[in-house]
């Protein structure tokens, strides 16, 4: 996987050289987490994201090489009830677990016309590494210890979205993303941890991978910054 990752930076670097300029900018917005454990999807967590990106411009303007770093909270949701024992009202728990990640996404962006007025869709397609700074969960509906986290993640961004033009320089633009993990945010095996039964028996903990999945829609600001070359 590293030799992959050197190599597409290698050839991303060759590629902006070669442009015309480039486009930068800021974005941000609204998350949808989403988590497996162990198979079992928990609720969607509502959270946020935001980011800075920078692409390249070819001569056509069409196809780019594009990185972004950002800030994404990542993790899931449980809704259960319970009877007050001495009431016998029920009572909902809502409990939220949370990956707070910085992400660095690199890839390939292609656009293209939707009317004469320059507006523009587009699609991109990237590789991801996530780094968790921090996370914050309940003790009550999860099970899992500081070393059980995996600092590093990765997986693939896949988005599209919408570019509308303000200035000849300056743009706007609404985009949706999708970016599920590949290596889990949590992973201990079986025999790690051992659980007590209503019996008092001692039986060992489930295996337990937890894989993130997160939906996004932003919104954001795109500068260009164009290069003429003049030849002697």
């Amino acid at each position: 996987m590293k030799h992959i990752i050197i190599i597409f930076l290698a050839s991303c670097l060759t590629y902006t050289l070669q442009a015309q300029g480039f486009a930068f900018g800021a974005k941000g917005g609204l998350t949808l987490g989403f988590q497996k454990w162990n198979n079992y999807e928990r609720s969607p967590l509502p959270a946020y994201n935001g980011s800075i990106f920078l692409e390249s411009l070819a001569e056509d303007k069409r196809f780019s090489v594009m990185g972004q770093l950002g800030y994404h909270v990542k993790g899931s949701r449980i809704r259960s009830f319970y009877r007050e024992p001495n009431s016998g009202d029920l009572r909902r728990i809502v409990s939220d677990t949370e990956f707070r990640n910085l992400s660095l996404v690199l890839g390939m962006k292609s656009a293209y016309s939707l009317t004469s007025g320059g507006i523009k869709g587009y699609y991109l397609l990237g590789i991801r590494g996530d780094y968790n700074i921090n996370y914050a969960f309940d003790q009550r509906t999860n099970f899992f210890f500081e070393e059980d986290v995996n600092k590093f993640t990765y997986g693939l961004t896949i988005g599209g979205g919408i570019e509308f033009p303000i200035t000849d320089l300056i743009g706007s633009f609404i985009e949706f993303q999708i970016s599920p993990d590949v290596r889990p945010q949590v992973y201990y095996p079986s025999n790690k941890y051992f659980i007590t039964d209503f019996s008092g028996n001692s039986i060992p903990a489930q295996e337990t991978r937890v894989i993130n999945t997160v939906f996004e829609i932003t919104i954001g600001f795109r500068f260009l910054r164009l290069v003429e070359y003049v030849e002697d």
